[in-house]
């Protein structure tokens, strides 16, 4: 199991309409875990680099990925500024779900990355995004997502919560 857990379906719904990706355009999946962003990313474009790491992450995505058929999806290993950096200038959205060192990939994605969404689940983290998009004069929206999946308990039904997610948009 990868630590993070894979994102839900719902918050990457939340994520892909923030973004608005368009057939054509080169959508990076930054710290990409599992695929499932990329795997969902799919549907809008067929131009998609995910990013993690972790060799293990690479290796659980390109398996999901598989898995699910989707073959336009280029997996790379490594910190996302060093081994995107051939692809610097083609990179129109981007999702960062990988925190480690978010400023640097955001410094990395500003000049020609034209929408950006960053996941955290620490507030921390969130607030410092916040800040760095703003001084960036690139922020658009902080948002907190609260989300409960109903399930069975002595024969009613009750919600179990998620991890509430923060998630900072901005627009280059």
């Amino acid at each position: 199991m990868l630590s993070g857990g894979p994102t839900k379906a719902e918050i990457i719904a939340i994520a892909l309409d923030k973004l608005q990706i368009e057939d054509g355009e080169t959508f990076a999946d930054i710290g990409c875990g599992t695929g499932n962003v990329s795997k969902a990313a799919a549907r809008f474009t067929d131009k998609i680099i995910a990013v993690d790491k972790r060799s293990q992450a690479i290796e659980v995505a390109k398996k999901n990925l598989a898995d699910a058929s989707v073959s336009t999806v280029t997996l790379l290993c490594g910190e996302a500024p060093d081994v995107l950096h051939p692809y610097r200038d083609t990179i129109d959205k981007a999702f960062i779900g990988g925190t480690t060192d978010f400023k640097r990939v955001i410094d990395f994605l500003i000049p020609h990355c034209t929408r950006l969404v960053l996941n955290a689940v620490r507030l921390e983290l969130a607030a410092e995004a916040v800040w760095y998009l703003k001084d960036a004069g690139i922020y658009d929206e902080a948002l907190l997502i609260n989300i409960a999946r109903a399930r069975e308990l002595e024969d009613l039904t009750m919600f179990s919560p998620y991890n509430p997610v923060f998630m900072v948009v901005g627009s280059c």
